[in-house]
């Protein structure tokens, strides 16, 4: 499931001294993918990369890749390369569920590749110190520490992960980011054999798009971009966004939740007031959650947030809810872990470490307070938990790399831009301000709330359809009703 970190918003810039058409470095010489079969019935291969571009010659890294080849040899176009999203998600994982989705002429005419980026999975991944993939045997740090006390307690929590990740990944921090990983994909491009790249990227992958198309506009064949983020906004002012529009979803959830016989919570009241006490409760006293494990405000905010990223999802946040307010906290515990551990198995440190390369943020501990009571008036449930979500890369121990500007990707051709018009994650209002700062860009919006349109709209993937395979576009502001 591809998803955008809904603690961080993203940002976006060209190196000082990089132009549009400037090509990455010289590195290793660019060789053609040896592929082997490997699970799920895919091929796997991979390429060398360098670790910094700066030093073409110097340390490499290993950018594993997978695929599924054209099921018509003799009508092939080319590499179709998609990245799910993230950032640190696993596109290797992930591919199997792609193939799901990807209409049958998609399959016939590309090779369908996806990739782990640089520090994500088998892609010499960041490690924290911890083992990849295990859940945390005690409860999750309070997401929105309500006393002097309990800040303290966050602030030093982020500093000892921080030290934590620098200790066992430091060689390999600075360099994570998206714009490297754009310069990995240019080189995955080449491997491949294509000429120019043919993209999906969903949600972060539309980050990653767009850096591409920035840096190496010529390279580009066609794009899609599903769940588009605006990079010419501020960080903070991304995570406001993102809050207000999980907010607008938890309305629907609360909506469906006292209409539908399928939802077992019924408060009493209010249900946010019912919520936010209910997040007073178990931050006093964690729940019960079997296996010596227990549910507390970590844990039940971040269950509440994984189920609004589709209805779909409605029904489980209801019944974990209800169990509870009966004193068992086991369904909100399997949510946060599901939650935590489904873009791979070391998805939330390369989260991190990608994240704070990316997007700039405050950098003063002192005024994150002030911040989550600000954000707080905007989205009382999400506003302070994802303020607070970025103190960790104000003490994160490589700085940023980055800031806020808008992509223009002068010399690409026309990018196919997708949004949902209630997408909490990426709001619609993002894909609308890309396609204004984008030449030729056309926008097609889905009507519905689900995160990432193509997997829930036939009408989507036609449109990708055609404008993959033979370069047709819809006209701009084409709505999918379906």
């Amino acid at each position: 499931m591809a998803r955008l970190t809904a603690a961080l918003g993203v940002v976006l810039t060209v190196p000082a001294g990089a132009t549009a058409a400037t090509p990455a470095p010289a590195g290793p010489p660019v060789t053609p993918v040896q592929w082997t079969p490997c699970q799920d019935g895919l091929q796997c291969g991979s390429i060398t990369v360098p670790l910094d571009y700066a030093v073409p010659d110097g340390l490499t890294l290993t950018i594993a890749l997978a695929r599924h080849p054209a099921e018509d040899p003799a009508e092939r176009i080319g590499s179709l390369v998609i990245n799910p999203g993230g950032p640190g998600g696993s596109g290797i994982d992930d591919l199997p569920n792609e193939l799901k989705v990807l209409t049958p002429e998609l399959l016939e005419r590309f090779d369908i590749v996806s990739f782990d980026p640089r520090g994500v999975g088998a892609s010499d991944p960041v490690s924290c110190g911890e083992p990849p993939g295990n859940p945390a045997p005690g409860p999750l740090p309070d997401p929105v520490p309500m006393t002097a006390s309990a800040q303290q307690t966050v602030l030093a929590g982020d500093e000892a992960y921080a030290q934590q990740c620098l200790d066992a990944s430091g060689l390999l921090l600075p360099f994570v980011g998206t714009v490297d990983a754009a310069r990995d994909l240019d080189r995955i491009r080449a491997a491949l054999g294509d000429a120019q790249l043919t993209f999906i990227g969903h949600s972060y992958g539309t980050l990653l798009g767009l850096t591409y198309a920035q840096m190496f506009p010529t390279h580009v064949r066609a794009m899609v971009l599903d769940g588009v983020i605006d990079p010419d906004l501020s960080t903070v002012q991304m995570v406001t966004d993102q809050a207000e529009g999980f907010e607008s979803v938890l309305d629907d959830f609360f909506s469906w939740c006292a209409s539908s016989s399928s939802c077992p919570w019924r408060p009493t009241g209010d249900p946010l007031q019912a919520l936010m006490n209910l997040a007073a409760q178990v931050r006093a006293s964690p729940l019960p959650a079997g296996n010596g494990r227990t549910a507390g405000p970590g844990e039940l905010y971040t269950a509440v947030l994984s189920a609004l990223y589709s209805p779909s999802s409605f029904p489980e946040l209801g019944s974990a809810l209800a169990d509870a307010d009966a004193g068992d906290g086991s369904a909100l515990v399997q949510m946060s872990d599901t939650y935590n551990t489904e873009n791979g198995p070391n998805a939330v440190d390369a989260d991190n470490a990608i994240s704070c390369l990316d997007h700039p943020v405050p950098t003063s501990p002192s005024g994150y307070s002030q911040m989550a009571q600000a954000a707080a008036a905007q989205a009382p449930f999400f506003g302070p938990m994802l303020t607070w979500g970025l103190l960790q890369c104000a003490v994160w121990p490589t700085p940023p790399t980055r800031t806020p500007a808008p992509v223009q990707a002068t010399g690409a051709p026309p990018i196919l831009l997708v949004a949902s018009s209630g997408d909490p994650a990426t709001p619609h209002a993002w894909a609308v301000s890309v396609q204004s700062e984008l030449a030729d860009s056309v926008l097609v919006t889905w009507q519905g709330t689900s995160h990432v349109a193509y997997y829930y709209s036939a009408c989507v993937r036609a449109i990708d359809q055609a404008y993959l395979v033979d370069g047709t576009l819809p006209a701009n502001g084409t709505v999918c009703s379906d």
